[in-house]
């Protein structure tokens, strides 16, 4: 351990910390309608110039009835996105039309083709991770029911090459692959869901737990408040009730004056153990020493050099050893270093204080680990960093705690005394 006592410069600013990769924002509504529609355009573009060739080659579609079919099949995939029950219709339409007006050549599938097929699935596919479940379900065995009719009234005439095994296999082959579709579809959806309401529960636990940290810090800055100024509250009740005695000149009013601040102080002081009874638990036991002040950071030193960390303290002699300035220096400077024993091991601290503008300056920096890399934080972990913020602000001070450019980390806080009142114990003296 390194300690001196003064400096002859105030500590260094804060860096402003190194800008991190922004988050990337979610998408609204109309971004996210936008973005499916365009995915759903570039399959359709991809199938619709599969299919039209394949219409008009392999099952004989004149060439305008091919160009209808593929428009209305894949022309069902972003037509999805906006109007569901019009694209399932579309489909249709353009199945019917090419099983009434195509003919089934040697070995193809009929009477439904690979490309009507895929359109199909990828338009399951879509109702299933956009809409509920039974939209799917209806638009499968719409599709399903409306080739079965147009097969039977108009399609066996067509179909004068294939047999009526194979038409029985591709309807029953087309029937299962596009249902499993809009299964798989439905389970992502599903699984989307869950992982977004996991999501929404771990933020609100997460702003859950940051509030109950908050409200815990502030009852034990209450507390430390109760013992600063029940402290002072005590020396100038003590004061007030022995001045008779210590000045015996003192005339009958100066003598009412003093048993009046002896009573008001006794009076606040009952007040504030009410109060205080409130704030503790009751199986917590009451503080039975002062609270710790600026001197007592040295104090803390032997604990973080035997978890590896070497200290360098510098203090000022001009601050004042208490206080509620001088006790929120303390807990900032203790918390911090704690802070480097968990993310910065055998690294260097330095705990720089001095007094600039009748305000404590705080300075605790740390050097990069010698691995480079500080440690990860634990899951939930920050709340450290709460507790500081709310000390300086309930002193009117700042905080800013940000990395260094050399891979430390530095947390700077000013305090002004002029929250502190000033203990009466030095006018005693």
């Amino acid at each position: 351990m390194k300690l001196r006592v003064r400096r002859s410069h105030a500590p260094a600013q804060a860096t402003a910390p190194s800008a991190p990769r922004a988050p990337r924002r979610p998408l609204t509504a109309q971004q996210e309608q936008f973005a499916w529609w365009a995915a759903a355009s570039g399959v359709a573009i991809v199938l619709f110039c599969v299919s039209v060739p394949l219409s008009a080659t392999i099952y004989r579609l004149p060439v305008l009835a091919a160009f209808g079919v593929g428009i209305l099949q894949c022309g069902s995939l972003p037509l999805s996105i906006i109007a569901p029950r019009w694209a399932t219709a579309s489909w249709i339409a353009g199945t019917s039309a090419f099983i009434a007006f195509g003919t089934a050549a040697p070995g193809a599938p009929w009477p439904l083709a690979v490309p009507g097929l895929l359109g199909l699935c990828a338009l399951l596919i879509l109702l299933g991770l956009r809409q509920p479940i039974v939209v799917g379900i209806a638009a499968w065995a719409l599709a399903a029911v409306a080739s079965l009719q147009v097969l039977l009234y108009a399609g066996f005439g067509a179909a004068k090459i294939a047999t009526v095994d194979g038409i029985v296999a591709n309807l029953v082959t087309s029937t299962a692959v596009s249902a499993v579709a809009l299964l798989l579809a439905y389970l992502l959806a599903q699984r989307e869901d869950m992982r977004g309401e996991l999501v929404a529960e771990r933020q609100q636990s997460a702003a859950e737990q940051q509030r109950r940290v908050l409200v815990e810090e502030r009852t034990r800055i209450a507390r430390e408040l109760h013992d600063v100024v029940a402290h002072s509250m005590s020396v100038i009740q003590v004061q007030a009730s022995s001045a008779p005695y210590r000045l015996p000149q003192l005339d009958d009013a100066t003598r009412g004056e003093f048993a009046e601040i002896a009573a008001s102080a006794r009076s606040a002081m009952h007040e504030m153990r009410r109060l205080l009874g409130v704030l503790r638990s009751e199986d917590a036991a009451g503080e039975a020493m002062p609270q710790p002040g600026l001197p007592q950071i040295v104090d803390l030193v032997p604990a973080v050099e035997r978890a590896g960390v070497t200290v360098t303290v510098d203090i000022a002699p001009e601050l004042p050893g208490e206080g509620i300035a001088s006790t929120a220096a303390y807990r900032i400077a203790q918390e911090s270093l704690s802070n480097v024993v968990r993310h910065a091991p055998d690294s260097h601290a330095r705990v720089l204080a001095e007094l600039v503008n009748n305000a404590i300056v705080l300075c605790v920096e740390n050097d990069a680990p010698p691995g480079g890399t500080p440690s990860a934080p634990a899951a939930g972990g920050g709340h450290g960093l709460v507790g500081m913020r709310e000390r300086c602000s309930m002193l009117g001070g700042t905080m800013h705690a940000a990395p260094t450019p050399e891979g430390g980390f530095r947390v700077l806080a000013t305090l002004p005394l002029a929250a502190s009142a000033p203990s009466p114990a030095g006018s005693a003296a």
